[in-house]
């Protein structure tokens, strides 16, 4: 994700920040006149969180906060400051409408898995299993490619994005060392670990933050999809997709003619504690998976999970305390930001404007692009925030196909070091150029997203039908 330069950042943030409230106040002053009072702040609010959020002016967490202590005095009459009566429905809003989004449904499932991948972590149960696995693969290069890239995937499904890579770049990382004749084929393994994590986090509601905003978009809009439902349809996409990005590494950055791939050994035993941590892990999959014949809400069985780990003391306050609570505010802003968009009655009248009755693919395709081209750079649950509440206002079924377009644009942002943490972090290895980067993961982001528009038309209604 972008950062400003430490070096730059004394002069720069204030500037900014002083540059978006300036800007933020004269689109206030510039909105039409028959647009509600409400609105108009909605609109200014929105200014001031794409700007931060795209600058990371202040940290994408503190942008959450802030919006939120906005939200709640200028556009909340009861616990706020904004007068009776000036908006759609009397101006009488709650400020316990950009509160409850914190405890929703979607955070709680994502926080469920947070604790599940710090526990999975904790015990060494990923780095036991992803080098067991993997050892089989090491037999020929391809194969190498795409055995990094499943592993990664699946770990990606149920782990955060960033620390699946973590332990897939420690996990290659001997193996690369002692590579001889490789040729570019080091890069393309780097490489198969962001793609990995990218395309594999689309598998399931909590494989990447932009899955969670659309999945809680999906049911305000009264659609329930369930986490085998969401497997169902997308987990196949990753599989394709995969198996075209494996192409592509192996051909766009071959191994050399003596190529020799040393084999992987992991001695380490699993633990009590880490056996307990897996029964926990399977029964939570288990339930997630078979949530039709049980009736358990997915973020129920999340709960349940991370009670069992925190009660048997599988986590303990430490391993609470160093999860992604970042993220969970980062989402809470993003849901209250919809909420505020919603309530304040703006998307209802930005759906009046005529460049809002746009329909079918030219409407798919303007979404897509918007979504992948903001997430290329910046946060992609930021911009997933910023344009899944627009979506939402849309008549069904479109709705649904733009919500969910906009996801999975938002994942398949792959071109440069900044898009997402797993290309960061493969990045600061200091052994990826970015040309390299640049060359092979926009060439698979653009097919990427190229296999979303052609064939959305025919995966995204077996959602409904699910």
């Amino acid at each position: 994700m972008h950062t400003l330069a430490p070096d730059r950042i004394e002069w720069k943030r204030p500037a900014i920040i002083v540059g978006t409230i300036v800007l933020a106040t004269i689109v206030y002053l510039l909105m039409p006149a028959d647009m509600n009072e409400l609105a108009k702040r909605a609109v200014a609010i929105f200014i001031i969180a794409a700007v931060f959020w795209a600058t990371e002016v202040i940290p994408l967490y503190a942008t959450s906060l802030c919006l939120v202590g906005l939200q709640v005095l200028l556009l909340a009459h009861h616990g706020g400051l904004a007068p009776a009566d000036v908006g759609p429905d009397g101006g009488n809003l709650q400020f316990t409408v950009f509160f409850t989004p914190f405890a929703s449904p979607v955070i709680i499932l994502f926080l469920g898995g947070f604790l599940l991948s710090s526990a999975v972590t904790k015990h060494a149960l990923d780095r036991a299993i992803a080098a067991k696995v993997l050892d089989p693969f090491t037999r020929n290069p391809l194969l190498l490619i795409y055995g990094v890239m499943l592993i990664t995937a699946f770990f990606s499904m149920w782990m955060s994005n960033t620390a699946t890579t973590a332990m897939m770049l420690a996990i290659v990382a001997p193996l690369l060392k002692n590579l001889s004749d490789d040729g570019k084929f080091h890069l393309a393994v780097i490489l198969a670990v962001p793609m990995g994590a990218n395309i594999g986090g689309i598998g399931t509601p909590i494989g990447t933050p932009p899955n969670a905003v659309a999945l809680a978009a999906l049911r305000q809009g009264g659609f329930d999809v369930g986490f085998l439902d969401w497997m169902l349809v997308f987990v196949p996409l990753a599989v394709l997709l995969m198996a075209v990005a494996g192409v592509l590494l192996y051909f766009m950055l071959p191994p050399g003619k003596a190529l020799s791939i040393p084999r992987l050994k992991h001695t380490e035993p699993i633990s009590t504690r880490g056996k307990i941590t897996l029964a926990i892990l399977v029964l939570t999959i288990c339930l997630w998976l078979t949530g039709s014949w049980h009736g358990i809400d997915d973020a129920v069985i999340a709960l349940i999970a991370a009670a069992l780990l925190t009660g048997l003391q599988m986590l303990d306050r430490r391993d609470v305390d160093t999860i992604d609570w970042n993220i969970l505010i980062l989402m809470w802003g993003g849901l209250a930001l919809g909420n505020a968009m919603s309530q304040t009655g703006l998307v209802a009248y930005l759906m009046d404007l005529p460049i809002a009755q746009t329909t079918g693919f030219l409407l798919a395709l303007t979404v897509v692009l918007l979504a992948y081209g903001l997430s290329t750079f910046m946060s992609n649950t930021a911009a997933a925030n910023l344009i899944i509440p627009m979506a939402l206002a849309f008549p069904a079924p479109e709705n649904v196909q733009l919500i969910i377009l906009t996801a999975l644009a938002c994942s398949f942002a792959m071109a440069l070091p900044i898009s997402t943490p797993p290309n960061a972090m493969a990045f600061a290895t200091g052994r990826l150029p970015a040309a390299t980067l640049l060359r092979v993961g926009g060439l698979i982001s653009a097919i990427a997203i190229g296999v979303l528009l052609m064939g959305y038309q025919v995966m995204l209604p077996l959602i409904l039908n699910l």
